[in-house]
């Protein structure tokens, strides 16, 4: 079992969803043109970012809790990380639109989005000998600019969602960090963010998630209008 952990971590992500993903309310599967190619860009940039960190040694795999088989260097495991996690966080966005519906995002919230949009833009300029702080805090820092300057009208529920998503990723990303283990999962050179933790978890994590979740919102709601499921 310990060297299927992570895999096993995978599947309980993705089996999460997969329980209510065809009752009538959600009809969460019915999304799955939009859940598919948000999931492509998602890979598209978030592989290769991967691949580098982990040929560099900015974080690493523990092998015994994995499968031997990967990709391009990176574990199995891994990969379907990418495609399980921002799958499980959408999620988490249309319950929420179901049981609490919000089309709407006011102008302070746009306002705050850009200040932060700054902000990370600025903390990744003071943190260039930091390779994980300086991406995770530039990327999103450009994510959030264009939110706020584009000013969908899903903005405020998506901060909602990313919220709610902390619950399982402090308990996920605590393990797959070492919380409860011997070893971490995934293990991160110090040298290379601000040496930070929330728990075992690199403050950088739950930045590089709401990053992700950004991305991946805004393909999924890319051209839909509220109340649509299209």
């Amino acid at each position: 079992m310990e060297a299927r952990l992570y895999l096993i971590l995978d599947i309980i992500i993705f089996l999460g969803p997969l329980t209510r993903a065809f009752e009538p309310r959600i009809r969460y599967i019915d999304l799955w043109p939009r859940l598919l190619a948000a999931t492509l860009v998602v890979m598209a940039i978030f592989l290769p970012w991967d691949i580098a960190f982990t040929h560099q040694g900015i974080w690493g795999f523990t092998p015994k809790y994995l499968i031997p088989w990967d990709f391009m260097g990176l574990p199995l495991e891994e990969v379907l990380f990418f495609l399980v996690v921002p799958w499980a966080c959408y999620f988490i966005y249309e319950v929420l639109q179901l049981f609490f519906y919000w089309d709407r995002t006011s102008r302070p919230v746009y306002m705050l989005t850009i200040a932060a949009a700054i902000g990370c833009i600025a903390l990744a300029m003071k943190n260039g000998h930091h390779a994980y702080t300086f991406w995770t805090f530039l990327l999103l820092g450009g994510g959030l600019g264009v939110a706020g300057i584009w000013r969908p009208y899903w903005l405020s529920a998506f901060y909602r969602a990313y919220a709610v998503s902390l619950i399982p990723f402090f308990l996920v990303n605590g393990i797959l960090t070492g919380s409860y283990l011997d070893e971490p999962i995934v293990w991160y050179a110090a040298s290379e963010n601000l040496g930070i933790r929330i728990g075992t978890i690199p403050l950088e994590d739950g930045f590089y998630s709401m990053f992700m979740m950004l991305v991946y919102t805004t393909i999924v709601q890319w051209n839909k209008h509220p109340k649509s499921s299209t």
